[in-house]
Formats: C-alpha cells, sequence, structure tokens
C-alpha cells in the first residue's frame, strides 16, 4: 500500500458532492464516471488494446499535435497556478481523443512514488511496458510500445530517451515526503510550487530526451506522468481545497477559479471538480465514492514517528491520534526497512527553460532534504 494514497482522512477521500451539490458546483453531476488506473494493474486485453490505441493515434498526427500545443503553451502553464488546471484539462482532451478510437480508453497513471528508490530499475520501464533508455548517439528508443518510432515535430526524428546520471537516475520523491506535502500545503501558492518543483520536475529531467523538452508529450510517459500529479492534485483538493485557487496568473494577476484556462479558453472551475461536467473520472487510488482505508504505512507512521516530528510533518495523521491509544500493530508492519535518499536535484539549465526563479526551487529542494534529515533523526525506515 503506497502512502501517497492512504494519508489523508477517510472523510477526506471520500467525495459526498455525488450525493449532494457543492455549492461552488455550477455544472450537473456525471451520470456516470470511469476509471484511471495505474499503469501496472491493467489486465493483458486492456494494455493490448490502449497500444493499439496510441500507435493508431502516433499514426494520425495527434502526438504531434499535443506536443505542438505544450511547445506553444509552455511559457503560460508553467510556474504558475495555471499549471494544475491546464494539465487537467490537457489530459483529458488526450484522452477525450482516446475515446474516439474506442471508447474503453482511459488515461492511466504512473505511481512513480513506488519506484523512487531506483528509477530506472521500474517494471514500468521495461519492454513489456513503455520501454526504457535509448540507445546509440541519438538514444533512440529500442523497446517497448513506442520502440522504433519517427517523430515529426518539431522535426522529424527518432523516438528519444536519455536517462540523466549515465542511464542511472538518482532516487526520486518518496512517498512518506508527497504525502506530508499534501498534509502541510495551506494553498495552491504553496502546492503547486512543491509539486512543480520536486515531482514534477524531476521525472522529466530524469527520463530525458523528447520529456526533458517543451515537446515532452511526444512521450507517452509525459501522460502518464501528469495523470498521476492531477491524481495528487485531487488528494490534495480532497483534504479541504476542493475550490482552493490561489497565486499568480500567466500575467501575473491574482488567478481565481473564474480565470479562464490557458489555450481552453474556459474557465477553471469547469475543471475543478472530479464527477461534474466533463470531468466524468476518477482515479482508481482515489474513487468519488467514499471508501475505508487501509491504515498500515498511517499505521507505520504513527508508531515509529514521535509525536512532535508526527505533528510537523504529517499534521492530519497526528491529529487521528490526539487523545487516543495507537492503533494496533503487527511485526511485519514494523519490518526493518532502508532510511529514506535524498532525492535528485533540477539542474540549472532546465531551471531556466521553464524560467523559474533558482532560489524558489532550490527552497522546495531544501525543504525536501530537511524532511529526509528528520526522518533519518529518529531513526525512521521505509519499504
Amino acid at each position: 500500500m503506497k502512502l501517497s494514497s492512504i494519508l489523508l482522512p477517510a472523510a477526506a477521500i471520500g467525495l459526498a458532492a455525488i450525493g449532494g451539490t457543492d455549492a461552488q458546483q455550477t455544472q450537473p453531476a456525471c451520470s456516470s464516471v470511469y476509471t484511471r488506473k495505474e499503469l501496472l494493474s491493467l489486465t493483458a486485453s486492456e494494455w493490448n488494446l490502449y497500444k493499439a490505441i496510441l500507435t493508431a493515434m502516433q499514426r494520425d498526427g495527434w502526438f504531434q499535435w499535443f506536443a505542438y500545443l505544450h511547445r506553444t503553451w509552455f511559457g503560460q502553464i508553467h510556474g504558475h497556478s495555471q499549471f494544475f488546471p491546464f494539465h487537467r484539462r490537457f489530459v483529458h482532451e488526450w484522452e477525450r481523443v482516446g475515446k474516439q478510437y474506442n471508447g474503453a480508453f482511459a488515461q492511466p497513471y504512473w505511481d512513480e512514488m513506488r519506484d523512487y528508490r531506483t528509477p530506472a530499475s521500474s517494471q514500468v520501464l521495461t519492454s513489456n511496458w513503455v520501454g526504457g533508455n535509448g540507445q546509440g548517439a541519438n538514444f533512440c528508443v529500442q523497446n517497448g510500445f513506442q520502440a522504433g518510432w519517427t517523430m515529426t515535430y518539431p522535426n522529424s526524428h527518432c523516438f528519444s530517451r536519455n536517462f540523466r546520471n549515465n542511464g542511472n537516475p538518482t532516487s526520486w520523491y518518496s512517498p512518506e515526503y508527497i504525502s506530508s506535502f499534501v498534509q502541510t500545503s495551506a494553498n495552491m501558492a504553496a502546492f503547486r510550487p512543491g509539486i512543480e518543483f520536486s515531482l514534477h520536475g524531476i521525472v522529466h529531467l530524469d527520463i530525458g530526451g523528447e520529456m526533458s523538452q517543451p515537446t515532452s508529450p511526444n512521450d507517452w510517459i509525459f501522460m502518464l506522468h501528469h495523470a498521476n500529479l492531477d491524481r495528487l492534485w485531487w488528494q490534495w483538493q480532497n483534504n479541504g481545497h476542493m475550490w482552493t485557487m490561489d497565486g499568480p496568473n500567466a500575467d501575473g494577476s491574482a488567478i481565481s477559479i473564474n480565470s479562464n484556462i490557458a489555450y481552453f479558453n474556459e474557465p477553471i472551475r469547469n475543471v475543478m471538480q472530479l464527477g461534474y461536467g466533463n470531468m466524468c473520472f476518477q482515479y482508481a487510488s482515489n474513487p468519488i465514492r467514499r471508501r475505508d482505508l487501509d491504515s498500515t504505512a498511517e499505521n507505520r507512521l504513527i508508531h515509529k514517528l514521535p509525536q512532535d516530528m508526527l505533528t510537523k510533518w504529517f499534521p492530519e495523521t497526528a491529529k487521528k491520534t490526539e487523545g487516543i491509544a495507537a492503533p494496533p500493530i503487527t511485526p511485519s508492519q514494523l519490518a526493518p526497512g532502508k532510511s529514506i535518499p535524498y532525492p535528485g536535484t533540477l539542474s540549472d539549465d532546465w531551471i531556466r527553460m521553464h524560467g523559474y526563479n533558482i532560489a524558489d526551487v532550490r527552497k522546495v529542494e531544501a525543504t525536501a532534504r530537511s524532511f529526509v534529515d528528520d526522518m533519518k533523526k529518529v531513526g525512521y525506515t521505509s519499504n
């Protein structure tokens, strides 16, 4: 069980909106919702169908089109609060196109926190799934369903990946840290840079090749990655921030749910709440309807962290333990693990390409290192 999907209170994961309309909601509830699954949970028949759909989308120029859109609007969708609503709408538009080929298509996500220790060894990056690192002088990908593809935008070239650190990227962000961040971010002005400058950036940069360019939608990992980031946003929304939209817009003005989404020219409020309007999907780890939570990983935190550390980094979890005895835990749940490693950092070139403020990025990275330091101080280990 992944901490990134279980540390929110049960009432927060469930969404009562299906049974009663939120006061901010102006769109009708969906009559039905479909589920975006984690990639590795797809059945063989589902994956074969999806590969056929994606191959047809490449044939018909859709990878080129979405790469073009992302590059064209690049400066207006990164580094400010357009980031999450634009990419939610962007991935949904991609999914809508896929459904035109077959209505069963639902864009999966990659739970990258599961693979954070040694990303290059992820099962996702094998020949049975999306393939691995590129080969040769041009880093052309030779396995996975995109193997041998010729991409046509912004010019004709082989489909490429170039894993950082000589093919062996350093660690990404742990599920504990991401779960902590979901619990501690008070507003979008904090949540957006904390995710954009951490998990968002490190996956793009470490996969490299297509993923390290403004034309990154050429690599289907882009859609897997941004579906996962959207899933994290949805978790945060369900932690008391369903309609939270603040911080700067692309032009420096204050953003709100009534601001238009870049390119799509529709209000942000249209994409804020899953299960309404055109957002008729849910995530397998965060269904719209209420569900019970498996408390295994949460119990590990409760038993392993001193109360002050729990309150500092996991305030929602800490609140649940106030005045009550710690829940029982089995020996296997306390089995020795490994200390959490420091996550990798973004390069100055990557930061400049996005127009980020270097000091702001380094501040986010320093917070992540401080989290690791605190976990090490108390001897916390993780699987």
